[in-house]
């Protein structure tokens, strides 16, 4: 059990139970049709991130579907086939959001020949020196919505939690709240309780690296021969100005090869913020997807470009007063424009060694699903030796074996949610599997539970997808896009200045130019939905046959003490309770803590099990988590870096309620 153990304390892993039977992996008929499509690869693989930029693309293109197949569904999208002239392509909608790109993504890599991946869409500009209707092409690409949120009292000079461990840095910089109040005294601004955000890595798992070990990556690089292509083809793509004949752009539009781009699960309506990330990071475009594929590209070694149209100032007002939805046709026409260019000049075929060096193909696909379709009737040795193609596919390990009695599949995720969103997507295409339990680690958000319990909630929610409101409007004020039903003010806020340190003389608390964040839920395609038609889901409820199991899990006794002189306070106890939430954002700050609690009612709050619970909904698979809490995020006791102290405890405590609650699967409630 140590070596197990030492998984655990990483805290990011998945136990599949029961490996039977279930319609979420992929069907041998749907596999059929799927080698059918490849027997015409390579194909490039064109994303896109709403039906609007997909419509678009079919309405003012000679897109031609394929012959004998024209479309393939599978967990919730539809992949078109077919061309453009001479060029394969497959065409899909990711949803929005960086969780569902990454998905969409993976899954595309993963099932077809795909020789390129041509991102386009619409996007918010952050660059003073570009406008409304360029096209923007980013050199470079990051995910800016990976946070740790620092504790109050603490700054630049401190270190973060686990920064030692290597899970966090304070290389790429943070954004301070308390710069943002509306007033500031004679040394500068007012402090905020919410303190300071250090942007993080991403965590990435390359397909040509040791399975399960780590690269991290801030600034992600496009293709460099789809950079340059795009660099000479931009002066021969006349782009349009006008909607009619009497609206029309003040600049003419243009195509622009920018340094960077930046993506978060934010839409971005806010200026000081918008502001401050082109100050920070010198950014273009700002959008909610292309780092996302970008990280997914990157890690499997497939060239990769991402265009952006500039719709609408994030967040500044149009001098001429224009509705940000006034350009977005043409923005998105301009886009459209372009990436036909650019489709029209890439070499249709790449070097086969090639391809098979970067393992896309479905031989892989049918490889990895060896347990349901091979293993069953056949001795271990080719099971295993077919299994280690997939190491080699993922950048993952997924352990096969037996947990007592129950037959389990074993795969760590990695840190965040796009990783954990994507080891689950995975797990479910490449084996049938019954269930899916989560465990780990977990900052604690209930005073009424302590480090080293463990918390099973019967609800997560993704608490990181934001939409970022303009200073001036409040809570009256419709958000962007909102009567489209894309965003909703259903779910509630934070408004930064109810944080500031100071109140002015009637004892209202000073403004902060970053005004509002409104919480979101998820798009979702559910696989027994229409394709391509979404959903949306905040809180997602755990199987309830596996929250009844949890009652039994209750009463069992954990671990209080990691050595003879450290202990915590009392007995740790294993308690079902209400809410879970997670975003990638590791909490180190009371202030936010206290606010997902009483705006939530939350007990664990970590960087993962919400994306697994999201695609196990999504996919209507059986799921639950277990989360031993290592900490009071934001800190409750005298130790700088209680996680740290007591996270070996509390994945010990995690551990030994994952072997309670398999033992008791095949028992009556």
């Amino acid at each position: 059990m140590r070596s197990l153990r030492i998984l655990f304390v990483v805290s990011l892993a998945i136990i599949c139970c029961n490996l039977e039977s279930s319609d979420a992996a992929l069907s041998k008929d749907l596999l059929k049709m799927v080698n059918r499509v490849n027997k015409d690869g390579p194909y490039i693989g064109v994303l896109t991130p709403s039906l609007f930029e997909l419509n678009s693309l079919l309405q003012l293109t000679g897109f031609t579907p394929g012959d004998s197949i024209k479309y393939i569904d599978y967990a919730g999208r539809r992949f078109r086939v077919g061309r453009f002239d001479d060029k394969r392509v497959i065409l899909a909608m990711t949803g929005k959001g960086m969780m569902n790109a990454a998905a969409t993504a993976m899954t595309l890599m993963t099932l077809f020949e795909t020789s390129h991946v041509l991102h386009y869409g619409i996007a918010g500009n952050a660059d003073p020196g570009l406008n409304i209707g360029d096209v923007a092409i980013p050199r470079k690409w990051a995910h800016t919505g990976l946070w740790n949120w620092q504790r109050y009292g603490e700054g630049p000079d401190d270190e973060l939690p686990l920064e030692s461990e290597g899970d966090f840095t304070r290389d790429y910089g943070f954004l301070n709240f308390g710069k943002f109040n509306n007033v500031s005294d004679d040394d500068g601004h007012f402090e905020n309780y919410l303190n300071n955000v250090w942007f993080q890595p991403e965590e990435t798992y390359p397909i040509d690296r040791t399975p399960e070990s780590c690269d991290r990556i801030f600034w992600v690089p496009v293709d460099r021969s789809l950079f340059e292509l795009s660099k000479k083809l931009k002066e021969e793509v006349k782009l349009d100005g006008c909607m009619n004949a009497t609206t029309c752009l003040p600049n003419k539009p243009r195509v622009v090869t920018t340094k960077r781009g930046s993506s978060a699960s934010i839409y971005m309506d806010n200026a000081a913020y918008k502001n401050f990330i082109n100050t920070q990071f010198q950014v273009g475009p700002v959008d909610m997807e292309s780092a996302a594929i970008s990280l997914i590209c990157h890690q499997m070694k497939m060239p990769y470009i991402a265009l952006r149209a500039l719709s609408d100032k994030a967040g500044e007002e149009d001098e001429d007063s224009y509705d940000r939805n006034t350009f977005k046709p043409l923005a998105c026409a301009n886009a459209i424009k372009f990436l036909m260019e650019l489709i029209e000049n890439i070499q249709a075929s790449m070097d086969s060694s090639k391809l098979n060096d970067q393992t896309h193909s479905l031989s892989l696909s049918l490889s990895l699903l060896v347990y349901d379709h091979v293993c069953r009737n056949q001795t271990e040795t080719p099971c295993l030796l077919s299994m280690i193609k997939l190491l080699y596919s993922t950048g993952r390990r997924f352990r096969v074996g037996k947990l007592g009695m129950e037959k389990i599949v074993l795969v760590m995720t990695g840190l965040g949610m796009l990783n954990a969103g994507l080891a689950t997507q995975l797990l479910l295409s490449l084996f049938n599997v019954n269930g899916v339990l989560h465990f780990g680690i977990a900052g604690n958000a209930n005073p009424h539970l302590q480090i080293g319990d463990v918390a099973i909630p019967q609800y997560w929610a993704h608490t990181g997808l934001w939409n970022w409101q303009r200073f001036g409007d409040g809570d009256e004020d419709e958000l962007p896009y909102e009567s489209s039903g894309d965003y909703t003010r259903k779910i509630g806020y934070i408004k930064f200045s109810n944080y500031s340190v100071v109140a002015d003389e009637n004892g209202k608390h000073v403004q902060n130019l970053l005004n509002n964040v409104w919480y979101q839920p998820e798009e979702i395609f559910p696989v027994n939905g229409i394709p391509e038609v979404r959903k949306h889901a905040f809180w997602v409820p755990v199987d309830e046959h596996y929250f009844a199991i949890a009652r039994k899990v209750e009463g069992m006794k954990l671990e209080r003490c990691i050595n003879s002189t450290t202990c915590v306070g009392r007995e740790p106890v294993v308690r079902r309770v209400c809410k879970g939430s997670s975003s990638s954002v590791f909490v180190d700050n009371a202030a936010y803590r206290k606010f997902l609690s009483s705006k939530f009612n939350v007990t664990p709050i970590d960087m993962e099990t919400g994306a697994v619970a999201l695609v196990c909904y999504q996919q209507t698979m059986p799921f639950i988590a277990i989360r031993s809490l290592s900490d009071l995020a934001g800190g409750g006791s005298s130790l700088s870096n209680e996680a740290a102290t007591f996270g070996p405890l509390a994945a010990r405590n995690a551990v030994d309620a994952v072997i309670k609650f398999v033992s008791l699967l095949n028992h009556r409630v």
